[in-house]
């Protein structure tokens, strides 16, 4: 995908390609310092493609690129990987999370000792935005959150300061546990930490609140990449406030899109 900003398009050089096409890999990754390997067929059967091309693009891609990697240079580059919270055997898509971590990803830093950073990303697909505010409390996480987890495991790998590593990018929503534990009951009352009147807006915009926010130790991504995340419920409350108060109607706002960055 090209950049649709000028200034974007003057700071790098963009290379179309397909990672099931072995010379495409190799093309794709000439003269590289590192790779960060986000092509994948993304939300499983959404739109709906089949299970072979789930596991062609997935699995044989990133064979590919990773061989890819190991012909380039001396010595390899750190790679940078995309996972997901689907990691499993729940589905075709979940399974290929697995051998592409556990197997390609593995293999390829034990047989070069490249640095590799495995990122089980949890969801920030766009979607509207009141569900994403909702969606921040169950397994969502903010775009920029992803992006800068993303940068600082790229900084870590190449300072060689991780070897193979694996986290989870989740939201952090500094929470207590009674309050996470149900959050229906006691959140609402808790929700106007942003300033007065949050707990109106939730009733207002009839969010879908969960029983439980989930929350996930965020503590071994900051030891080792120096990353927290910054968005949470509380940012989106705050967001949500400015909204209502310009007269916004948040229920046409697609999010994270629309969002201020």
């Amino acid at each position: 995908m090209s950049p649709r900003r000028p200034a974007e398009r003057r700071r790098a050089e963009f290379v179309r390609c397909d990672t099931r096409t072995p010379d495409d890999a190799r093309r794709a990754v000439v003269g590289v310092d590192a790779v960060i390997h986000l092509a994948a067929w993304h939300c499983a059967h959404n739109p709906p493609v089949s299970d072979p091309t789930i596991f062609a693009v997935n699995v044989e891609g990133t064979f590919n690129l990773l061989q890819a990697c190991r012909e380039a240079s001396a010595p390899p580059p750190p790679v940078i990987f995309a996972s997901s919270m689907a990691y499993g055997w729940g589905s075709i898509y979940s399974v290929t999370k697995v051998i592409e971590e556990e197997d390609l990803c593995r293999t390829y830093h034990e047989m070069t000792g490249a640095p590799v950073a495995l990122l089980r990303y949890h969801d920030f697909v766009p979607k509207p935005y009141l569900a994403f505010g909702a969606k921040l409390l169950r397994n969502g996480v903010d775009r920029r959150d992803v992006a800068g987890a993303t940068v600082a495991a790229l900084r870590a790998a190449l300072d060689k300061r991780i070897g193979l590593f694996r986290t989870i990018v989740h939201t952090n929503h500094h929470l207590p546990p009674d309050a996470r534990s149900d959050w229906r009951a006691l959140g609402p009352a808790r929700s106007d930490q942003p300033g007065p009147g949050a707990q109106r807006l939730l009733q207002k915009s009839a969010i879908d609140l969960p029983q439980r926010v989930e929350q996930h130790d965020l503590s071994e991504a900051e030891r080792a990449l120096g990353w927290t995340p910054t968005v949470g419920f509380v940012e989106f409350l705050r967001d949500l406030q400015l909204r209502d108060a310009r007269g916004e109607d948040v229920a046409a706002l697609w999010a994270p899109g629309q969002l201020p960055e």
